[in-house]
């Protein structure tokens, strides 16, 4: 078993890790769309990934809804890989409350990522 403090600095590289992951894929959604990084996550913490899949958005700004969601798909395969979490959890969390820093919605994705794995590791 590790040591408090080097579980604590592991998982403090862990929500590091995580925290650029997430920052990247908006990032990424945002670059591919010509909108803000603040802007997508607005757009992303007010509407579930099915919704803006199936085009159920309401932005006060125009943007390609077809590059968004290619850019929203590649987004979240990499925060599913990272946490191996489903679509369905991460749009969840990402909605889960509508003025969520990216702070709040790394620390959820991380919670969600250790419960889940707790439970496997249970079976």
């Amino acid at each position: 078993m590790l040591p408090y403090a080097a579980a604590q600095q592991t998982e403090e590289n862990d929500i590091a890790k995580l925290n650029a992951i997430v920052v990247e894929a908006i990032g990424s959604i945002a670059a591919a769309t010509g909108l803000t990084s603040e802007e997508t996550l607005a757009i992303l913490v007010q509407h579930s990934v099915s919704d803006l899949r199936e085009g159920k958005s309401s932005s006060e700004r125009s943007f390609n809804l077809s590059k968004f969601n290619k850019a929203l798909n590649k987004a979240v395969k990499a925060i599913c890989y990272a946490t191996a979490l489903n679509s369905t959890e991460i749009s969840n969390i990402f909605t889960q409350e509508r003025h969520a820093s990216i702070e709040a919605i790394v620390t959820r994705l991380r919670e969600k990522s250790r419960e889940n794995r707790w439970h496997l590791s249970h079976y």
